[in-house]
């Protein structure tokens, strides 16, 4: 008996031993039972600080807080940083850069010490000072003069080294620095004129054999006459829609992709070319014709030469008043190259959807040897022997203004859905409405998708702009009608309804959005925008908050310089966002919201609370405010003044919304 006593007690001594030995829980004897300190969570690192959350329970508490050192499991005789309540968030500062520090939250009695689990984490590299980028245009606000040309399509000729834009109804200009435009007039020419007008411009083709399988076939095709079809009164001269115009190496012309719009779809896109980029121009043949839907009208176009000879009309196409719902209008072409050199071709509005045609690099012309293997019947139609792959939209819901760019590994598609007035007309839903959205895909035909992963196809009707929307808000919302935003964009110069843009990877070294606007309160009256776009981090493209003026930063720049120095971030700023589902029946627009970046890394305001990270040595910048918007944070002028500015253009890839910020004060 007396020997299991003994073993009984120098089991109890053993074990009280090993209890009172955990350095991970407590430092010294007894007492710990009532303390706790739980793992902190580490965030808002920069190169020098680092923000320590932490919770600390007990009774009789003498200190609490975090600390820290570059070896493991850190103890109070070693860097630390005291706390004052039971929830902590504590700044750790005067850390070194690109080092890995262990940290531990702890809490302490009179006599004993508990100490949380061991977390480590790295601080970022060094925070350089502010890139010094020197502006390409000084005092570039006031530079600016703007035009009006709707649906503008933007080309660069090396020769003159200007920037052109081609807009609807002729309009035209040219600038040497995206920022001050001179409106030109680009002539017609025919046979027998070189300034032609209007309603015999596109009678004639100059190109009346077409290649097929090696062999030539004769066609021509009077483009005027197609689209008088559609009314009795039909005048071209409020017709010639939204032309795309490239330069072709083989050809050795610059080629118009022109719209002559019909009413009922009785609409084609011709080819002109000129030697010059300023014309004249002269009509050569057609891409693709629509509005062949009742009769033998067929015959007059170059259905058979694509799908062979045809005894009537195939029932697919003979759908009669339903043709929107199934196929394209044949308007808004975008013609580019791939990364390959193959040209390619999207068209469409509203109706069927947009389509995508492979060209002749030769010719200009729809390449006829490439084959189509018709796929979906009735109106889900995806793949047509005729008009080609579908990419976007469908079942008559609105989308028009196709434009794809290559940037940065991505061909990113922009479509631009609703309505194209300035809206205000509770009793018209489709007057107003008009937005870009943006998709993006690794092929120039797709298949596209947003941010979300959503597909730019529709597979049945949905309304897709405004406050009904219903399609899930398909495609990023590059940006929307907003107001009271900067010097400028006030009262009733706020923009809206911007769409039909283009967009240009330009010589320089940077990309630009080039888009038309109307405005809060100046009617139907319109002109033309610049903003450089840049890439974040996701490979997503974000757009200036302000116009271009000739900042110096290049789309190379982003990743591998820092614009804006951390330490030269936190002040208060404007934030605007842009939602979706704006009530355009009512002239709604996002307005912007004050809040404030602190130094430690917190976002505070009335509306919106979170946290701001900036990565060193770089201009990516990312916020969040309940959702991670990431972005780039750069320097921009607040036109029309020449007031530089920190500013930041970020996107929430879970929602598709973007905003911008600028700072107005310091702290």
């Amino acid at each position: 008996m007396k020997k299991l006593t003994k073993l009984f007690f120098l089991l109890s001594i053993g074990l009280l031993f090993v209890a009172c030995g955990n350095d991970g829980d407590n430092d010294g004897e007894g007492g710990t039972s009532s303390m706790t300190a739980t793992t902190p969570v580490v965030t808002s690192l920069t190169a020098t600080s680092a923000v320590v959350t932490a919770k600390t329970t007990g009774t009789g508490i003498t200190e609490r807080g975090v600390c820290y050192s570059t070896s493991a499991n850190p103890t109070i005789n070693d860097n630390k940083v005291k706390g004052s309540s039971t929830e902590m968030t504590l700044t750790l500062t005067g850390l070194q850069p690109s080092t890995t520090y262990h940290v531990r939250a702890y809490v302490q009695n009179s006599s004993n010490v508990v100490y949380s689990s061991d977390v480590s984490f790295t601080t970022l590299q060094k925070d350089e000072p502010s890139a010094e980028i020197e502006d390409d245009v000084a005092n570039g606000a006031s530079l600016l003069k703007w035009v009006s040309v709707h649906d503008p399509s933007v080309v660069y000729d090396q020769t003159s080294q200007r920037y052109y834009i081609f807009g609807s109804h002729r309009a035209t200009a040219w600038t040497t620095n995206l920022m001050a435009w001179t409106s030109i007039t680009v002539p017609w020419a025919t046979a027998n004129s070189t300034n032609a007008a209007n309603s015999v411009a596109f009678t004639t083709p100059q190109v009346t054999k077409v290649k097929k399988d090696g062999k030539e076939v004769d066609f021509t095709f009077n483009a005027f006459e197609w689209s008088k079809r559609g009314s009795s009164n039909y005048s071209v001269d409020g017709m010639m829609w939204a032309p795309d115009v490239i330069y072709n190496q083989k050809m050795g012309k610059w080629c118009m992709y022109l719209s002559v719009n019909g009413d009922n779809w009785y609409s084609s896109i011709i080819l002109l070319t000129a030697d010059k980029i300023t014309g004249p121009y002269r009509y050569q043949a057609p891409v693709v014709i629509s509005g062949f839907h009742t009769g033998t009208s067929y015959k007059e176009t170059d259905l058979e030469i694509v799908i062979g000879t045809q005894s009537s009309l195939p029932s697919r196409y003979a759908v009669g008043t339903k043709w929107g719902n199934r196929y394209p209008n044949c308007i808004d072409p975008c013609v580019f190259y791939d990364e390959t050199g193959k040209l390619w071709m999207s068209y469409g509005s509203w109706s069927g959807g947009i389509y995508m045609l492979e060209l002749d690099e030769e010719t200009g012309l729809r390449d006829y040897d490439v084959t189509y293997t018709l796929t979906g019947s009735d109106d889900g139609i995806t793949v047509d022997p005729y008009f080609g792959k579908k990419i976007a939209g469908g079942y008559y819901s609105s989308g028009e203004a196709s434009y794809i760019e290559y940037i940065g590994g991505y061909y990113y598609l922009f479509v631009t859905n609703g309505g194209l007035a300035a809206g205000g007309v509770a009793s018209d839903y489709n007057n107003g409405g008009y937005q870009m959205r943006v998709f993006r895909s690794k092929s120039p035909d797709g298949p596209y998708t947003d941010s979300k992963s959503s597909t730019a196809l529709y597979s049945s009707y949905l309304l897709n702009f405004g406050p009904k929307e219903s399609d899930g808000n398909r495609g990023v919302n590059i940006f929307g009608a907003y107001s009271e935003w900067g010097n400028k964009t006030v009262g009733a110069a706020g923009e809206r309804s911007q769409g039909h843009n283009s967009v240009i990877a330009a010589p320089d070294g940077r990309s630009y959005l080039v888009y038309h606007t109307r405005f809060q309160n100046q009617g139907e009256g319109h002109q033309v925008r610049v903003h450089q776009l840049y890439q974040n981090e996701d490979g997503w493209l974000v757009a200036a908050p302000f116009e271009y003026t000739g900042e110096g930063l290049k789309s190379a720049d982003i990743a591998t310089k820092q614009q804006i120095a951390t330490a030269d971030i936190p002040g208060k700023y404007k934030l605007l966002v842009h939602n979706y589902k704006l009530d355009h029946t009512k002239k709604a627009y996002s307005s912007p919201v004050d809040i404030t970046l602190n130094a430690d890394g917190t976002i505070t305001g009335e509306q919106y609370n979170g946290t701001w990270t900036a990565k060193s040595g770089t201009c990516y910048f990312t916020i969040n405010i309940g959702s991670a918007y990431k972005g780039v944070m750069v320097r921009q002028t607040m036109e029309p003044k020449n007031e530089k500015v920190a500013s930041f253009t970020a996107l929430d890839s879970k929602t598709g919304v973007t905003i911008w910020g600028y700072r107005y004060a310091d702290l």
